[in-house]
């Protein structure tokens, strides 16, 4: 049994369907029933249609794999391998794997609950950040007061949500000091952010006045008999008054195709068999195809074997060449043939070298002979490469160069385009089939460089590049608002690693350079000296930029706060980054690594004030605690434990039940990955450190996926999974 597939990837968008047809020919001696089963993650949104198909020996058949891919699929690479299986449906006969691409759809929404809320000064709100989309979306949240008279705080400020979770913040919100009067709205909109999706939830502070309406009547009325008693006793005949003002508090605002023709056992008649003999009793014709251009072999090359007949050409047998170019014809009488060379994407061919049979030589079969050598150049039709490369920076050009990879192309010249503002490159007119060396290149950017080959007439697309900037560099000068700041420790992380350097006190007192960051990104700057406020500098760099200028003023400071930050067990958590709220001058620091791990200090504080610290972590869930400065300027040992917010995945490799050991497992949410090797005489594994999220879980060898499943990870917990080798691999 041989199976044919043309399709090796395929994009789907969310909530559609692909079909990928795969062509079966069966080359056995007996009647097969032909059925198809598909495994991966998306395995059970797969189906075949027809069926089942009868095959004749020698006769072909074609199965349909339809996969309805769901709206919220994760978006992605995801391998599907596609079973072909024989009479027994157990026993598999041949396997394709096809790589699905799905589209990434983001939709992004907020939900709160209550959106109204009534209180004297201060009120918070639970505001959900739902992801309806199929990618992960990191959300930043902002809360705008577009009267100007509430101060908002969002916890936290922003949030990472899987496809179809949701992520919970609360906005805190607080109004002037509100007297007399009647309750008062006061409006505030929360905007979530991320990527081109934004989504908008009006939210209203209620604000009671201190004196109530109620309260304030009666005092009034109070009044008015004090005065009239007055009146009575002066004799004052008549005192004049004024209604107490009332206000009305307004009114609240608030996107089938026809089925393909069923292959069916009657294939079996697709080919004469007059004078057709058994394969191991007739000729057998075997040769070589290969591109005009590379001079490759070709695969999915359609033989076709002719013989003049009483009536015309007949074609008494058929094959297809495999990937490197062979091909086998077996089965013919003893006697002189024809061969035609064929493919969509290809000019036809005729052996040795003819456009038309006419012109062509014939080759002859002898009875139980092999005859070799029957080899053809084939010239394709020029191929294209699409795809799409992305940078941090939008408005740098990306210049896309593709240079011939085989041998002897060293005199043409490579074609060169540039990608898009979204992105979007495409290089038309290719000679094929070739390999060619791609290069992606802009200003700031390290390049990126890869390979791709183009068959005949292909429009090919390319995995999405995303290029990575080069280093970075920021300096500048502390000073004590006169003079240069000596012995000040400027700190800022880099790759989740603490970079530390001082500033001179001799020479260019006051100056510091960091160095070597990775660009682009946003760096927050600590600087720390005994007897100083600490301060803190947000610096943004743009690809391999070398900002200058960063310059800060330090003040003296006498208030502490000291504190250890550890894990559900006790242990101290190294690196955690400590924020302090509710002062005027920001603060940053990361707990200690070595000595007393999870320790840390926030200096030049000032007596008698209050805070929060807010501990991050990556794999931790963020926790914020409130902190007291006492008059002599300390505070009590502050202890924060952070619980983990990521998990692992682990379970066992397996063949027919028996475990397989030193297979290479690869985790991947579709942007990242994760490897590991499975342990030998057990065939166990084990992943950890993966956020709350799906991932897609397949065994790999070489390029071929040969088993793959769908997990969900959660916060903390351990996700298990057994993968079942394809059989026969």
């Amino acid at each position: 049994m041989r199976v044919l597939c043309a399709v090796d990837g395929v994009e789907a968008a969310p909530g559609s369907s692909v079909e990928i047809p795969l062509e079966v020919v069966n080359t056995g001696q007996v009647i097969e029933g032909v059925g198809l089963r598909a495994q991966g993650a998306l395995e059970a949104f797969t189906h075949a249609r027809p069926e089942r198909v009868a095959l004749f020996p020698d006769a072909s058949g074609t199965l349909t794999a339809v996969v309805d891919v769901p709206a919220s699929f994760p978006a992605g690479e995801h391998p599907l391998t596609l079973v072909v299986t024989g009479n027994d449906p157990a026993v598999p006969v041949g396997a394709h794997t096809v790589l699905l691409v799905v589209g990434a759809r983001a939709e992004l929404s907020v939900e709160a609950d209550p959106a109204v809320a009534r209180a004297r000064r201060r009120a918070d709100f639970v505001v959900e950040v739902v992801n309806k989309g199929n990618v992960l979306l990191d959300v930043t949240l902002r809360a705008d007061d577009t009267d100007r008279t509430l101060r908002a705080r969002v916890t936290p400020s922003a949030v990472s949500v899987a496809p179809g979770e949701r992520a919970r913040c609360t906005v805190e919100a607080r109004g002037p000091r509100h007297l007399v009067g009647s309750d008062r709205d006061r409006p505030l909109r929360l905007e979530a952010m991320a990527a081109d999706q934004q989504a908008v939830v009006p939210l209203v502070l209620r604000q009671r006045p201190l004196i109530s309406r109620g309260l304030l009547t009666v005092l009034t009325l109070v009044a008015i008999v004090g005065m009239w008693a007055a009146v009575s006793l002066l004799g004052i005949r008549a005192v004049l008054g004024q209604d107490p003002l009332t206000r009305v508090a307004p009114a609240s605002f608030f996107a089938a195709s026809a089925a393909a023709t069923e292959g069916s056992g009657g294939v079996a008649g697709a080919v004469p068999k007059d004078g057709a003999v058994a394969a191991g009793v007739g000729g057998v014709l075997s040769g070589t195809v290969r591109g005009a251009v590379d001079s490759q072999g070709v695969g999915r090359i359609t033989v076709e074997v002719v013989r003049q007949g009483r009536h015309g050409p007949v074609v008494v047998s058929s094959a297809a060449t495999q990937a490197d170019g062979g091909y086998v014809v077996a089965g013919l009488l003893p006697g002189a043939y024809h061969l035609r060379f064929s493919a969509e994407g290809y000019d036809e061919v005729w052996y040795p070298q003819a456009p038309a049979m006419d012109a062509a030589g014939s080759v002859r079969a002898t009875a139980r002979e092999v005859t070799d050598g029957v080899d053809a150049v084939i010239a394709g039709h020029d191929g294209s490469l699409r795809g799409t490369v992305t940078l941090a920076d939008e408005d740098e050009v990306v210049t896309v160069t593709a240079r011939p990879a085989w041998a002897g192309a060293e005199e043409l010249s490579p074609w060169e385009t540039t990608a898009g503002p979204d992105g979007a490159y495409t290089l038309p007119a290719l000679p094929a089939p070739g390999a060619y060396e791609l290069t992606f290149s802009a200003d700031g950017y390290a390049p990126t460089t890869l390979t791709e080959r183009v068959l005949g007439g292909q429009e090919r697309f390319v995995t999405d590049v995303r290029l990575g900037a080069g280093s970075g560099q920021i300096t500048g000068r502390v000073t004590d608002g006169a003079a240069g700041l000596g012995g000040v420790a400027v700190s800022t992380t880099v790759d989740g690693q603490a970079v530390e350097v001082g500033t001179p006190t001799t020479g260019p007192v006051g100056a510091y350079v960091l160095a070597g960051l990775p660009t682009p990104g946003t760096y927050v700057l600590t600087f720390t000296k005994d007897g100083h406020a600490s301060r803190t500098l947000v610096v943004d760099l743009g690809p391999g930029e070398l900002r200058a200028g960063a310059d800060v003023v330090m003040r003296g400071g006498a208030g502490a706060v000291t504190g250890r930050v550890s894990d559900a067990s006790g242990a101290g958590l190294g690196g955690a980054t400590v924020r302090l709220g509710g002062s005027s001058t920001a603060s940053v620091v990361t707990t200690l690594t070595q000595g007393d791990v999870g320790s840390f200090m926030l200096t030049g504080l000032a007596a008698g004030s209050t805070h929060t610290i807010t501990v991050e972590l990556a794999g931790f869930a963020p926790a914020t605690v409130p902190v007291e400065v006492g008059p002599d300027g300390r505070s009590a040992a502050v202890r924060v434990t952070l619980a983990s917010a990521v998990g692992s995945v682990s379970g066992r490799v397996l063949s027919g039940g028996a475990a397989v050991g030193g297979a290479t497992v690869e985790v991947t949410d579709g942007r990242l990955s994760w490897r590991t090797t499975s342990a030998s005489g057990t065939g166990a594994f084990t992943v950890g450190g993966l956020e709350p999220r799906r991932y897609t879980v397949r065994v790999v060898q070489g390029a071929r996926v040969v088993g793959t499943a769908l997990v969900t990870v959660t916060a903390g917990g351990v996700a298990s999974q057994d993968i079942d080798l394809v059989a026969g691999t």
